[in-house]
């Protein structure tokens, strides 16, 4: 199966030639009517919609592509669509659509995303929705027919399965060097970390490297080192007193500033508003 047929959703050549041709960034696509979208891309009322929900849904913190897809994939369009729905049955819904049970985190996501929906200006991300999921399904459960078989038998979270390869081996072979790179950023964030540093760690060349991870990951190797750098920021303020200096050397920032754009691209919050708004000390609950 190729990467294509796994998502077919994505964004193609062509329509990224006319994006930038009308000045249109991919994630600002869901700021244009679907209709304009239709008009200004010559393409179907089907395809601009799932364009326009390709970025909406990605403009949620900490929602990616593949989540967003299967939105689409369970037949939601945009936010409005979801706006008096409810994590839980949309949780129960999707697995039963995929005939399989699936990462608790999923379903922090779909809460995530009926929050959003209802409360657009939120800077929470899925994992604030953890203490809400839990409460909820140790008060009432699973329904009898969720299916038994988990989510990671499953081709479409396989990561080793959407690496471009002619042999299932090769696949798994290459698969293993990519966590070899993963184990090293989880372990040292704090520390500068180069591509050709990570294409060294994995045995692999640079080229074939960034080519593998964006496969599996949908994320090049730096833009995956920041996201896990930034969400572990985001405990260090939630969680601990250290000052924002401390966090960002702690977490591998090149500088101050440098921390705190990427922090509000991620998260549409500074890092003091963060702490303030989540942190031990905030007076607010979690969620």
């Amino acid at each position: 199966m190729t990467k294509e047929e796994l998502n077919p959703l994505d964004i193609t050549p062509a329509e990224v030639k006319k994006l930038r041709a009308l000045k249109i960034k991919k994630s600002e696509m869901h700021l244009h009517k679907v209709t304009v979208l239709q008009k200004l891309l010559d393409t179907s009322k089907i395809r601009a919609m799932e364009l326009f929900a390709l970025s909406e849904f990605q403009s949620i913190p900490s929602i990616g592509i593949r989540f967003a897809h299967d939105l689409i994939g369970m037949g939601y369009y945009s936010l409005r669509d979801l706006k008096r729905k409810d994590g839980a049955k949309l949780t129960d819904q999707y697995e039963s659509q995929k005939g399989v049970w699936v990462d608790p985190c999923v379903e922090d996501q779909f809460r995530l995303v009926v929050h959003f929906a209802n409360h657009p200006n939120s800077k929470l991300n899925w994992w604030n929705f953890t203490p809400e999921r839990k409460a909820y399904r140790e008060k009432f459960g699973y329904p009898s027919t969720r299916p038994k078989k988990p989510w990671f038998e499953s081709a479409q979270y396989q990561t080793s399965k959407q690496i471009p390869a002619a042999h299932e081996a090769t696949q798994e072979d290459l698969h293993k060097k990519l966590k070899i790179a993963l184990a090293y950023m989880n372990k040292h964030l704090e520390e500068k970390i180069s591509v050709a540093q990570l294409a060294k760690i994995a045995h692999l060349s640079q080229y074939h490297f960034i080519r593998c991870f964006r496969s599996a990951y949908e994320l090049t190797p730096l833009q995956y080192l920041t996201r896990l750098r930034l969400k572990q920021a985001s405990l260090l303020l939630k969680k601990s007193d250290a000052s924002v200096g401390n966090i960002v050397s702690r977490c591998g920032f090149e500088n101050e500033s440098s921390f705190i754009r990427l922090f509000k691209k991620e998260f549409s919050i500074t890092p003091i508003a963060y702490r303030k708004e989540f942190g031990k000390n905030s007076a607010k609950p979690g969620l």
